[in-house]
C-alpha cells in the first residue's frame, strides 16, 4: 500500500491563507457599525492579499458613491482621482463579476488610465464585487503601483473574500425590512398623491382675493372755519378737542389797525356831513354854492360805504363758532401773533358721532374690489374686534405719501362702528376682490416682484 504524501510547504501555503480568510470573516461580521466594516475591508484584507491601495465602493443606489481610501481617514467626493475612478469604473464591462481589469476593456478611458497609472508607474488593478442575494452592493478596487502584477491566484483567493464581505455586510448593514420597504413605499405614494392634490388645490380651489392696508377714522362732515379777513391773530380762546356750543368765541383778531381805520372813517363821515350842512346854508344866499351840495353828497355817500366796511370789518375781529360740535386743530399758542389770510383755515368743527373711514390703498393694490362685500376694519386701540363698512369712493388718480409710496385715497361708510369710534383712530382695513385661484392669491406679489424684475 502507498500512501500519498503532501508537501509541507503547500499545506502549511494554504493553511495560514484559510487562517487569515477565517480571521478577516470574524472581524467583518463582528464589526459594530458600516463604518468600522468599512475600514476593516479597506485596511485589513491586505493581510490577506497584498496591495497597495484599495478603494471601496456604495454600489446599492442609482449613483456610484465613493465609501473610502485605504489608509485615509477622509473622503473627498469631488477630488480629481475620485472622478478618475468613478470613470473607470463607470466603464467595466461586467460589474458583477469578479477580474483583473485590463486597459483594453474599459471603453473610452484610456486617458483616465493613462494618468492613473502614471502616477503610480505601472498600475494593476482587480475588482471585486461585494453582492447580498446576487445583488451588487459594493465593489472593492485593489491596485498593485510599479508594476508589480495581480495573478489568477491572487483572483481566486479573492472570490473567496468577497464571498466572506457579503456575508457581514448583510449582517452589519441591515437591509430594510419588506414591512418598512412596503411602508416606505406607501409613504412615497402617499407623499406623490398629496402633492398632486395641493397643485389641484392650487389651480382649482378659488378665494377672494385680499387685500390689507392702512386706514384711518376721518369726520364725516367737517366744518371749516376760515379766517373771515387779512390780519394778524391775537388770541385762540380755546383748546383743541373741546366740545362748543353755536356762537362760543373761537379766535380774536389784533383790534388796533381796525379800530383805527373805523374811527378815521367816522371822522370823515362827520366832516362830510358839516361840509354838506354848510353849503346847503350858504345856497339860501349864494346861488353858486348850490353846484356843490350834489358833489359833496355823493362824497358823503362814499364815506358812508367805508365806515359800514371799516365796522364791519371791526365786527369780524371775534370769530365765533357757526355750530356747536368738537374743535380740531393745531396747538392754539402757535396762533399768537400769526397773520392770517382771508378764507385760510384755523380750524374745524366736527360732530364726534358721525365718522368715516379713509383709506390708503398701495397702487399695487388697486384691484377690482367686490362692492357688494363690506370690508373688514381691525382698529390699533382695539384689536379684539372688528368692524364693518362699505366701500363707496376710489380716487381715480395716485398721490404720493410722505413715505414716498404712490397711494390711492379710498373712503367708506361705516356699517357698524360701534361706541369708542374717535376721530384719528388707526388701524388696519381688509378689502375683498373677486375670487381667484389659490396658487394666485399666495403668488400674486412674488410673480409680481419677479416680472418687475426680470422684465418678462
Amino acid at each position: 500500500m502507498t500512501a500519498t504524501v503532501t508537501s509541507p510547504s503547500v499545506s502549511a501555503g494554504a493553511f495560514h491563507s484559510l487562517a487569515r480568510l477565517q480571521q478577516l470573516t470574524l472581524e467583518a461580521v463582528l464589526s459594530d457599525d458600516p463604518k468600522q466594516l468599512v475600514f476593516r475591508i479597506l485596511n485589513r484584507s491586505v493581510i490577506y492579499c497584498r496591495y497597495d491601495r484599495a478603494v471601496l465602493w456604495d454600489l446599492a443606489s442609482r449613483h456610484v458613491r465613493l465609501l473610502g481610501v485605504s489608509g485615509s481617514t477622509e473622503v473627498n467626493h469631488r477630488s480629481p482621482l475620485a472622478s478618475e475612478w468613478r470613470s473607470l469604473i463607470g466603464s467595466i464591462p461586467e460589474k458583477n463579476r469578479p477580474a483583473m481589469i485590463e486597459p483594453d476593456a474599459l471603453d473610452g478611458q484610456k486617458e483616465a488610465w493613462d494618468a492613473l497609472a502614471k502616477r503610480t508607474h505601472g498600475l494593476s488593478i482587480v475588482w471585486l464585487p461585494i453582492k447580498i442575494d446576487d445583488r451588487i452592493v459594493a465593489g472593492l478596487w485593489l491596485e498593485r503601483w510599479g508594476g508589480k502584477q495581480f495573478t489568477n491566484e491572487d483572483l481566486a483567493q479573492l472570490e473567496a473574500l468577497a464571498l466572506a464581505y457579503g456575508v457581514a455586510w448583510r449582517s452589519v448593514v441591515r437591509r430594510p425590512s419588506r414591512l418598512m420597504s412596503r411602508f416606505a413605499s406607501r409613504k412615497r405614494m402617499a407623499a406623490i398623491i398629496g402633492a398632486g392634490l395641493l397643485i389641484a388645490a392650487l389651480c382649482l380651489v378659488k378665494v377672494p382675493l385680499r387685500i390689507v392696508t392702512h386706514c384711518e377714522v376721518v369726520p364725516l362732515d367737517p366744518l371749516v372755519v376760515t379766517a373771515p379777513l387779512n390780519g394778524v391773530i391775537d388770541e385762540i380762546p380755546v383748546l383743541p378737542g373741546r366740545s362748543v356750543e353755536c356762537g362760543e368765541l373761537l379766535a380774536i383778531y389784533d383790534k388796533r389797525v381796525a379800530t383805527e381805520e373805523m374811527k378815521v372813517a367816522q371822522e370823515q363821515v362827520q366832516i362830510v356831513e358839516s361840509d354838506l350842512q354848510r353849503s346847503r346854508v350858504q345856497a339860501f344866499d349864494d346861488p353858486s354854492a348850490r353846484s356843490a351840495i350834489a358833489l359833496l353828497e355823493n362824497r358823503l355817500e362814499q364815506e358812508r360805504i367805508r365806515l359800514q366796511i371799516a365796522q364791519h370789518r371791526v365786527n369780524q375781529l371775534e370769530v365765533r363758532a357757526p355750530v356747536s360740535g368738537t374743535l380740531m386743530f393745531n396747538d392754539p399758542h402757535e396762533w399768537r401773533g400769526r397773520p392770517v389770510q382771508i378764507g385760510q383755515r384755523l380750524m374745524m368743527i366736527v360732530d364726534p358721532a358721525a365718522t368715516k373711514l379713509r383709506i390708503w390703498l398701495p397702487d399695487t393694490d388697486n384691484i377690482d374690489f367686490d362692492q357688494d362685500r363690506p370690508l373688514a376694519v381691525i382698529l390699533d386701540s382695539d384689536p379684539r374686534s372688528s368692524r364693518s363698512a362699505r366701500l363707496r369712493f376710489l380716487a381715480n388718480h395716485s398721490q404720493v405719501g410722505k413715505d414716498g409710496v404712490t397711494y390711492f385715497r379710498a373712503e367708506a361708510d361705516w356699517v357698524n362702528a360701534g361706541p369708542n369710534m374717535k376721530t384719528g383712530l388707526q388701524g388696519t382695513a381688509i378689502l375683498y376682490g373677486g375670487k381667484v385661484p389659490l396658487g394666485y392669491w399666495l403668488l400674486r406679489r412674488p410673480f409680481g416682484a419677479v416680472r418687475k424684475y426680470f422684465g418678462i
